[in-house]
């Protein structure tokens, strides 16, 4: 990498701390996320318009439905090796799914973000 291609990119946000963190992937500011897995219009810092390049429609299905079936296998199988009460298996299937969905959600919504600002040529 050269130089000048490190000193561009210096400072804009990456796929894992806009997805975790939510910092904007131009001004690497804390503003990404509005609420758990929704964009916030655009960024307070810089200025940048998330809602232009929100991931819309059906294509999240595609993260969400392999992962609800991972979910639902992982559940069957804890309560087939070991037997825990029904409360104590509710109990954290209640904490661990949620969880899972909104992780999940966040990085597929940031990729597409990110993939899409990229090919706008609003990041490089």
């Amino acid at each position: 990498m050269s130089q000048g291609a490190s000193q561009d990119t210096k400072g804009q946000g990456g796929l894992t701390r806009a997805a975790l963190f939510g910092l904007c992937p131009r001004c690497a500011a804390k503003t990404l996320w509005d609420a758990a897995a929704a964009f916030a219009p655009s960024c307070r810092a810089c200025g940048l318009a998330y809602s232009e390049y929100e991931p819309k429609g059906r294509g999240l299905y595609l993260v969400l439905f392999p992962l609800t079936l991972l979910l639902m296998a992982g559940a069957l199988s804890l309560d087939d090796s070991l037997h825990p009460p029904l409360w104590l298996l509710f109990g954290v299937l209640v904490a661990a799914v949620p969880s899972a969905m909104v992780v999940a959600l966040r990085f597929a919504k940031a990729a597409v973000l990110v993939m899409r600002l990229r090919a706008a040529g609003v990041l490089r």
